[in-house]
């Protein structure tokens, strides 16, 4: 005689908690690899902006042109302002953001790296657009520069450079980013070497 027998109620219960306990494991190990994944790609995007703005430095800082030019008061812009946590330049921007020849002025703003222009029209500038933001989660800057003195004497780094009718021969730029993020010092040599004066 076949005789069938089901499930108790116990064995059905500790099925049951197998199964919750299975389905708790695989949510688990679901949400720590999206967790992951989002990290991942934090770190990826944060990594690709760091680079980006240490080539826009790179790019932008070493066309450093010898100009000047006047705005509504009349008064003559010179033609580099360096400065231990802001430094202001004439140069081109490079052609993948649209060209042309402005006054840019790199800063540090509340936490982020920024650039302020104002584009070159003859010998007028024009104020151009909104700040833009370089690279955020900035907690420090220093700008520091070294060149020729007007006696044509080599100088160190200095803090501040003293000359802004001429220009610097290298530019070296230290920021302190947060979240353990690393900035590599980047040192940028200007292309023209006109240190020994913008009007020479």
């Amino acid at each position: 005689m076949n005789l069938q027998r089901g499930f108790t109620l116990l064995e059905t219960l500790v099925v049951l908690m197998l199964m919750g306990l299975l389905l708790t494991l695989v949510s688990s190990a679901m949400v720590a690899g999206n967790r992951a994944v989002e990290g991942a790609q934090r770190h990826s995007e944060s990594l690709d902006e760091t680079r980006a703005a240490h080539r826009f430095l790179q790019q932008t800082l070493s066309r450093t042109l010898p100009l000047s030019a006047g705005n509504d008061e009349q008064t003559r812009m010179t033609s580099f302002e360096g400065e231990p946590t802001r430094v202001v330049f004439y140069a081109p921007l490079p052609s993948s953001v649209g060209g042309g020849l402005y006054r840019q002025q790199i800063e540090r703003h509340d936490d982020r790296l920024q650039v302020s222009l104002s584009r070159l029209d003859g010998d007028r500038l024009e104020p151009w657009g909104q700040p833009q933001r370089l690279l955020g989660g900035v907690q420090s800057v220093a700008f520091r520069y070294r060149g020729r003195s007007p006696l044509g004497e080599p100088t160190e780094w200095l803090d501040h450079w003293p000359w802004p009718s001429r220009l610097p021969r290298a530019v070296r730029v230290t920021l302190t980013l947060d979240a353990g993020r690393v900035w590599v010092t980047q040192q940028v040599a200007l292309r023209l070497d006109l240190s020994g004066g913008a009007g020479s």
